[in-house]
């Protein structure tokens, strides 16, 4: 069985089918794990079955999408899953202090709640300023309002390197100084 009948039989519900992708993949998902820094082996054993429920959920979902379009394509697409699991992971552990930018806290009361509105309206109008507004956009939300750092963002398939996310980052908070004083 090939890689693209494999994926349709797992979709499909095959139990014999997912065994067999375990099987064969198994050792690519712990190792991509491995290499994203999952170092117990605690660890390690939920993250690896995390990638194999996110590839169940939504009745197989991602595996019905999948296309394998060369030989591989199947080990790299359950490696960008792995990484995904690995990452959304390392985010949940991270401290808030980490983010980049103090967002106010609406809870904190009505003053709170125009400085996080004039924040968001001048992350949008130096967005809206850029020559790729809705792809800037995207990229000061993941960062500033959702805490990404720009080799995650870099990794969601924007069309940029870690480098041009920094820099769409390093405009932003230029144009940000001048807008928020």
């Amino acid at each position: 069985m090939d890689d693209r009948e494999l994926a349709a039989a797992c979709a499909a519900g095959d139990e014999g089918a997912w065994l067999e992708l375990i099987r064969r993949h198994d050792r690519k998902v712990l190792h991509v794990l491995w290499q994203a820094g999952a170092r117990s082996p605690d660890e390690i054993d939920d993250l690896r079955q995390e990638v194999w429920v996110r590839l169940l959920s939504r009745d197989g979902a991602a595996l019905r999408g999948f296309r394998a379009d060369h030989p591989g394509a199947l080990r790299v697409f359950l490696g960008r899953v792995a990484r995904s699991v690995a990452i959304d992971h390392g985010r949940s552990r991270r401290p808030v202090s980490e983010v980049p930018l103090d967002l106010p806290d609406p809870a904190a009361g009505p003053d709170s709640t125009a400085r996080l509105r004039r924040l968001v309206a001048a992350l949008e109008q130096a967005a809206s300023e850029s020559e790729h507004p809705a792809r800037d956009r995207d990229i000061l939300r993941l960062h500033f309002e959702e805490g990404h750092t720009p080799t995650e963002i870099a990794e969601m398939g924007l069309g940029l390197s870690v480098r041009g996310v920094e820099a769409v980052l390093r405009r932003a908070r230029e144009r940000l100084k001048q807008l928020l004083l």
